[in-house]
């Protein structure tokens, strides 16, 4: 897309606008017209130098999450190894008790039905020609 320049203030503006959009200004049709970024929205500049103290602090978050790594990783590492050695010290098995699982009862189930029925019957001259029967059945199981 190509956008306009306003020549006061150096914005970006569509081409159908007749003013700037940021101061104004009126746009003429002798304006420049430069092509219009991907990303307009987004900011054109990112800061790239940082001041001593953001140095600084990005610093010490950096070493304290590279000491808690740290810190883990050897936690860990003793860890497995006091799980290995005392594995291999002890000759006789511990001996183990059996565990119990206990039953699971299952409450009684409250089952409700409610049956509803409609018949209809259509009579001509006295004679039963036709009869429907139309049965509904509800169930619900709490």
């Amino acid at each position: 897309m190509v956008e306009r320049i306003c020549p006061a203030c150096r914005h970006g503006n569509p081409l159908e606008n007749r003013y700037c959009g940021a101061c104004g200004a009126a746009l003429t049709e002798s304006d420049a017209l430069a092509p219009r970024e991907s990303t307009a929205l987004a900011p054109r500049s990112f800061p790239l130098a940082l001041s001593p103290a953001q140095m600084r602090q990005i610093g010490a978050a950096l070493a304290l999450g590279a000491a808690t790594l740290a810190v883990e990783v050897g936690k860990a590492w003793l860890r497995r190894r006091m799980g290995s050695t005392t594995a291999g010290a002890s000759l006789t098995p511990a001996p183990t008790t059996a565990v119990t699982v206990p039953t699971v009862v299952e409450p009684f189930k409250i089952t409700t039905t409610i049956v509803s029925q409609r018949v209809v019957e259509v009579w001509e001259h006295g004679e039963l020609v036709r009869q429907v029967i139309e049965r509904h059945v509800w169930r619900r199981e709490d």
